[in-house]
C-alpha cells in the first residue's frame, strides 16, 4: 500500500507541474482540473483493491478513459489528451463537438432509466438501435470526408 500511496504522489506531482489542479482525497481518489484554451479539462482517477489506476473525464464531457496499470500510463494518456483538445479547439464547431458528447452522455442515462424502469416493447429498442446505427453511419461519413487534425 506505501507503494501505491508513493506512486500516487508522483502521479499528482507531475500533473500539478503540467499545469493541473490536483485534490487527493485519502489517498485513493484524486480530482484533476486543466483549463486549456477556454475549456475545463476534469479528470478523476481512483486506484482500485489490484492498485490499478481508474481514469476518467468529467468535463467538458464525461467519459471513460481505462484502467491503467502504471502511472506514467495516466500522464500520457493526459498528455495526449490535452494536445488533441487544444488542435480540436481550433475547429469551428468544437463547441457543437462538446454539446453533443453531453447530448449523447444524457441519452445514455435516459436509455438506461427506461431500461431498467420499464417493461419496453422490442420494437422501440430496435428503433433506437436503427437510429443508433445512422448516427454511427454518419460518423463514419464525416470521418472519410473532413479534413484531419494533425496533433502537435
Amino acid at each position: 500500500m506505501y507503494n501505491v500511496s508513493a506512486n500516487q504522489d508522483e502521479l499528482d506531482m507531475i500533473l500539478t507541474q503540467m499545469g493541473a489542479d490536483v485534490k487527493s482525497v485519502h489517498g485513493i481518489i484524486s480530482y484533476i482540473r486543466f483549463n486549456i484554451d477556454n475549456t475545463e479539462l476534469f479528470y478523476v482517477y481512483n486506484i482500485n483493491a489490484d492498485e490499478q489506476y481508474y481514469l476518467q473525464m468529467v468535463k467538458p464531457y464525461p467519459v471513460g478513459a481505462g484502467v491503467f496499470s502504471k502511472p506514467k500510463e495516466i500522464i500520457s494518456y493526459i498528455k495526449n489528451d490535452i494536445k488533441q483538445f487544444k488542435n480540436a479547439y481550433n475547429s469551428k464547431v468544437f463547441e457543437e463537438f462538446v454539446a453533443v458528447n453531453q447530448s449523447l452522455h444524457r441519452c445514455i442515462h435516459n436509455i438506461e432509466d427506461v431500461f431498467m424502469g420499464y417493461n419496453v416493447p422490442s420494437d422501440k429498442m430496435m428503433a433506437i438501435e436503427k437510429k443508433i446505427d445512422e448516427i454511427k453511419n454518419l460518423i463514419d461519413d464525416m470521418r472519410n470526408t473532413s479534413a484531419k487534425l494533425e496533433v502537435e
